[in-house]
């Protein structure tokens, strides 16, 4: 099968790359010309180096080029942060559109879509009960949130179009080798400081980006794509957020969450790093208003440098809603998907990656 990967410099994409070769697929990397290519590099290792295709996202004869040939497109391309509203619009949303608009235009399109989002683009949690497939959307008014569920809502009228087969995977908080946002969590545990948003800390879930790529093609390969119909998450129905959900209810059928079946709060994740660093760390609390006072602070800064920060404004009132935790229970009924990695494990991989590599 001749998979086509958007974002495959990035991330998560780079997983994915190594993940879908050694599942038995011919992966081919969408990159833009001024693509870094470092990470497709180091998750070919001693490898045959990876096919590429050069081609921007909105330039439709270079798409349509990269998709001749292609059965499954794995849509990954996206941007987490930045410090203006157009950059994720373009990144998030219309990048999406216009994915589509490519596959419209082949003369042989690929059969099925596989769009990475985010659990930010369904809304929080609720203190009480993690978020299911069937529950409500509920936008966060964050740039980041809202224009990743402006790329579902572009995937869910491609679907009712008939475009192609659709499925939407959406991750909680990833963590593994190569990444750069986690990362500054894992250093500040390393100094031997863990700060947590809010006095009292939000259930997060987390999954390490081994066990998301397993997901990721396992829902390629047999998820249930979103079906026809005005019935479902993606057209304004759902459960309220702290209801009791079927875990396979079709309102949200096409939809699957990934974590390591546990829950963490912000000064779990990071009090576990310590302790795979062998480390003692102080957990410091801030307040809410304290922690998008320094998210505004710290974008500032950036900006002034020409560079965007680990923590932004946008990111700031995100780590201030309610939590970020969800139910993997369908992906685990419908896919026969099981992670391999609880928290402990992934970091410590993860932090072992990082000394072998000088990064940490």
């Amino acid at each position: 099968m001749r998979a086509l990967v958007t974002g495959a410099s990035g991330f998560i994409g780079s997983h994915l790359l190594a993940g879908l070769r050694a599942a038995g697929q011919e992966p081919v990397a969408r990159v833009r010309k001024s693509s870094k290519l470092e990470k497709i590099l180091d998750a070919a290792g001693e490898g045959e180096p990876f096919a590429l295709c050069v081609g921007e996202l909105d330039d439709l004869p270079s798409m349509v080029r990269c998709l001749e040939g292609v059965d499954i497109v794995y849509h990954v391309a996206g941007v987490t942060a930045a410090f203006d509203p157009e950059v994720y619009e373009r990144a998030n949303e219309a990048a999406t559109r216009a994915l589509f608009a490519a596959i419209e235009a082949c003369e042989r399109p690929p059969r099925r879509v596989v769009v990475v989002s985010s659990l930010i683009a369904a809304g929080p949690s609720e203190p009480s009960r993690p978020r299911g497939e069937a529950h409500r959307i509920t936008p966060t008014r964050t740039l980041y949130g809202d224009t990743k569920l402006g790329g579902e809502r572009v995937a869910w009228e491609a679907a009712q179009r008939g475009v192609c087969e659709v499925v939407i995977v959406r991750p909680p908080m990833v963590y593994g080798p190569r990444d750069e946002d986690v990362l500054q969590m894992i250093r500040s545990a390393n100094k031997r400081v863990v700060a947590q948003p809010g006095i009292r800390g939000a259930w997060h879930s987390a999954i390490h980006v081994s066990d998301l790529v397993d997901g990721i093609i396992a829902a390629g390969e047999r998820g249930r794509p979103l079906p026809r119909g005005s019935h479902h998450v993606l057209a304004g129905a759902g459960l309220a957020p702290g209801e009791l959900a079927d875990p396979i209810d079709p309102i949200g059928a096409g939809i699957y969450y990934f974590t390591d079946g546990e829950r963490h709060t912000i000064a779990s994740f990071g009090q576990t790093a310590a302790m795979v660093l062998d480390r003692r760390a102080l957990t410091l609390r801030f307040p809410r208003p304290l922690v998008k006072l320094v998210g505004w602070f710290s974008e500032l800064v950036g900006r002034l440098r020409g560079q965007v920060p680990a923590l932004t404004l946008d990111k700031a009132k995100a780590s201030c809603l309610p939590g970020w935790w969800c139910d993997d229970r369908r992906a685990r009924l419908e896919l026969g998907w099981r992670p391999r990695f609880g928290l402990e494990r992934g970091l410590a991989q993860t932090i072992a990656w990082y000394r072998t590599h000088g990064v940490l």
